[in-house]
């Protein structure tokens, strides 16, 4: 099933709009600033609930080569605003697979809104693609 678009508060385009067993590509082999705001921060994603009832989200990538140290933070928002959104408990990605460089995070209770990814840091220069999953 392919997402849908709902309007966003964030720039001028829509948010695509994901539901139970979706994912959606927010980075793809990006070279992102790391910081905060929105030149740090992966396209956000609009959640859906399932009958009323919240439900998990997922988000897993890989980096083109080894990263060095590095921190994704997975947040979450009621609001599409930039300084709405929050990362969840222990939503800090600082390990890879020292293989091939990917990564994981599961969230099983979620009742946010809205999704996105935040790279906080990162000290080598390498590419970045990720997705998020609900659940």
């Amino acid at each position: 099933m392919a997402p849908y678009v709902v309007s966003g508060s964030l720039g001028a385009s829509a948010v695509p709009s994901i539901s139970p067993g979706v994912s959606y590509q927010v980075w793809s082999a990006s070279t992102v600033v790391a910081g905060s705001g929105l030149a740090a921060a992966s396209q956000q994603v609009a959640l859906t609930l399932s009958q009323g009832v919240s439900n998990g989200i997922g988000a897993s990538g890989f980096f083109s080569a080894a990263p060095g140290a590095f921190e994704i933070d997975l947040q979450v928002s009621d609001a599409d605003a930039d300084s709405q959104y929050q990362t969840i408990q222990n939503g800090n990605i600082t390990t890879v697979d020292s293989v091939n460089n990917t990564w994981h995070i599961d969230a099983p209770y979620v009742c946010a809104k809205f999704a996105r990814l935040l790279l906080r840091s990162l000290t080598n220069v390498v590419t970045v693609t990720a997705d998020i999953q609900q659940r």
